[in-house]
């Protein structure tokens, strides 16, 4: 069954199709895919991870909390946003301080750009 669940895993990546049957499939599954899940996690892109996240939102398993909180630390704005809203809307124990501190982190980040962009457009 886990080599089963690892190559859904791996779909999950692929957004010409593959990945919406595997997405089906592993919330069939559900908890029982979680554990898989968590540990392939970090071989996948941003696509994948998207995918993953709606996983974890769909099973609603607490076990996927500590790998929705690693997400908030993505350099995909796109993956940092969805992981925040999985986590609000899983209730996971512990997240509250982890989203503060990719707040900081996504302000800080906003701010060295924008400080860039007016060094940048100043000149010499």
């Amino acid at each position: 069954m886990t080599t089963h669940i690892e190559r859904l895993i791996h779909q999950l990546d692929d957004s010409t199709g593959p990945s919406y049957d595997a997405r089906a499939e592993l919330i069939g599954i559900g908890s029982d895919a979680i554990h898989a899940m968590i540990n392939g996690l970090p071989s996948l892109g941003g696509f994948g991870q998207l995918t993953a996240i709606e996983v974890f939102e769909e099973v609603a398993d607490p076990r996927c909390g500590p790998a929705l909180i690693a997400l908030l630390r993505s350099d995909d704005s796109t993956v940092r946003e969805w992981a925040t809203m999985a986590l609000a809307s899983l209730k996971i124990d512990g997240a509250v301080e982890p989203v503060r501190r990719a707040y900081r982190a996504c302000l800080e980040r906003r701010c060295h750009r924008t400080g860039a962009s007016r060094k940048a457009s100043a000149g010499p």
